[in-house]
Parts: C-alpha cells; structure tokens; sequence
C-alpha cells in the first residue's frame, strides 16, 4: 500500500458499507481502466502508510468500512478517478459515500479535500473538451468580423 501511495497524486477515501463484492468488483475495474486503483484496508494501516508517504490523515475522519482508490500523478488520471468515483457513488447512494482525499505534495501539499470538492473536480471537462472549448472561442471573434466585413461588402455592391 506504501508504494501505491507513494506513486499517486491523489487518494480519494470512500465509506463502503454495504458494498457487495460485485459492486467492489466493477468499481475496482472502472478505476483500473481509467488509471487508478482500488484496495481496501484497516484504517490503523491506511493511516501508518499514508504518514509514511507523507500525507498526514486525521483516523476521525475514516468514518465507517474504508476502502482507497488512488489516482496516478496526471491530470488526467486525477480528473478520470474523480469522475469514477463520482459517478458510482451517485448510482449506488446507499452503499457508497465519498469521505474525502487528499493531493500528493505536486498537486496541492497534502491538503485534505472534503466529498463536495471531489465532485467539484469531477464536474471538471477533460483536457481535450476545454482545449475544444477554447479553441471555439478564440474562432468566435474572427467568424462574426468575418461576416461583419462580408456583409458590408455586400451593401456597397448594391449601392
């Protein structure tokens, strides 16, 4: 688990009572497809581990049957965890609560993230849908002078 750790740039703390093992199971993969990890463990070694690694966690707030999904050190492996995690906690209320995360030292210093920034970083597009965003943007400005300029050119042919 230390090494896990110690090679993630985001771990999101998630109370699973009630989970069944299928549920685990298909978590666990759409975690593995989108780049990241699930484990499960005693809350004494999830703190020990994580102190060693360096991100200091407080034991009271692991409320309840605690399982980790970690996140690789991209953007884009943070951002499609959260996404993940997210999604399956809003499909399965009743058997999954997100508690929280906490950013590697890259990312933010070990900052302890509640349930509402986790969803907050979900709500964020990808890198290719905001690049998409942005690229439509700059073209908005010079496709309305184009028509501008167009349709001026259009009265002074009638004129």
């Amino acid at each position: 688990m230390k090494d896990k750790l110690s090679l993630s740039g985001f771990v999101a703390f998630l109370n699973f009572h009630k989970l069944s093992v299928a549920k685990a199971t298909g978590l666990r993969r759409a975690l593995k497809k989108a780049g990241g990890d699930y484990m499960v463990s005693k809350k004494t070694l999830i703190s020990i581990a994580s102190k060693e690694v360096g991100f200091e966690i407080d034991k009271k707030k692991l409320e309840g049957e605690v399982g980790i999904a970690i996140a690789g050190k991209s953007e884009d492996a943070i951002l499609a965890i959260s996404k993940e995690i997210t999604t399956f906690a809003k499909k399965n209320a009743e058997m999954l609560k997100i508690i929280g995360g906490i950013w590697s030292a890259e990312f933010g210093g070990g900052e302890w993230s509640d349930a509402d920034q986790i969803k907050r970083l979900a709500a964020i597009p990808g890198r290719d849908v905001l690049l998409t965003q942005l690229a439509f943007m700059l073209s908005q400005p010079m496709a309305s002078l184009a028509r501008v300029l167009n349709k001026l050119s259009e009265n002074k042919g009638q004129n």
